[in-house]
């Protein structure tokens, strides 16, 4: 018996599929969990989830106005065709008198069939409309990417989306090798061309569960993650590329709150669901081993 795994990789149709709730529980059991393994897979859903607009009210609004007395006028009109009038010119005319033959009289086509098809065009080129104006990039409107929208906002913008997506059994698991967490953070430190370890980069509550190697708008950028008291998923990122020089400051993104500085090369942030205080010194002890 087959499974959802045997056939393939979760696509986007079935992401979406499973957003608009149109999978069976098997199916979205299976999203669910493939969401939960694939840290890509998570972003991507979390995009498709964002990317969702009110569209359906401003259809709404289009097909109240649709022709659809009209229609149903023609429909009827095909399906009871009226009887046909005799012409006055046709009443008066004596009828013909043929001894000896029949007479054969050529009729027109019922039109009705017209009728009809003029109704199906109808209803298809409306149908039609709705759809192409959904899916299909109008003249003289750029499409704007998740990447571009994500490069406008910025960096920590993009950070924050994605960390959004961490529960703390996204990280549990991770981290039980110290041998493979080292070799996470030897890549990161040859990726970002800045030394980093273990050792350097853990603090306080935090417990040093991965390191990734990522990028963001052609920039290098990498994000060691951590457990916070071995449950709440902090983040450590860094980026690559010449930049004002910053000194430490907070915002808040998405309800996660943010510590970050800049130098001449990388820029720094710490992000996680900590209050501000505790994320503050952990983003200052990270800038004094780093400095």
């Amino acid at each position: 018996m087959s499974n959802w795994r045997d056939e393939g990789p979760v696509t986007d149709e079935q992401l979406v599929a499973y957003l608009d709730g149109m999978l069976d529980d098997e199916g979205a059991a299976h999203v669910e969990r493939e969401v939960k393994l694939d840290r890509d897979l998570q972003a991507r859903l979390e995009l498709l989830r964002r990317g969702d607009r009110p569209f359906e009210e401003a259809y709404d609004a289009l097909l109240a106005n649709a022709p659809e007395r009209r229609l149903q006028e023609i429909l009827k009109q095909v399906k009871e065709p009226p009887a046909p009038q005799a012409d006055e010119s046709e009443m008066q005319r004596p009828t013909p008198r043929v001894i000896g033959a029949s007479v054969s009289i050529r009729r027109e086509p019922w039109a009705g069939w017209r009728m009809l098809a003029a109704a199906v065009v109808l209803l298809a080129v409306f149908a039609g409309g709705l759809f192409s104006s959904r899916f299909v990039q109008l003249p003289g409107v750029k499409t704007q990417t998740a990447e571009q929208s994500w490069a406008k906002r910025g960096w920590r913008a993009a950070v924050a989306e994605y960390q959004s997506l961490f529960i703390t059994q996204t990280l549990e698991n991770t981290g039980k090798d110290a041998t493979e967490r080292d070799a996470g953070m030897r890549a990161v430190s040859e990726y970002l061309g800045l030394d980093l370890t273990a050792d350097q980069v853990t603090v306080g509550p935090l417990q040093l569960k991965r390191a990734d190697v990522l990028q963001f708008g052609g920039k290098r950028l990498v994000q060691v993650a951590y457990l916070a008291d071995g449950k709440t998923p902090v983040s450590f990122c860094i980026i690559k590329g010449k930049r004002k020089p910053k000194p430490l400051e907070q915002e808040q993104r998405l309800g996660l709150n943010i510590a970050f500085w800049d130098t001449e090369e990388y820029g720094f942030m710490v992000i996680g669901d900590l209050p501000k205080a505790e994320l503050d010194e952990i983003a200052r002890t990270l800038q004094q081993r780093l400095s």
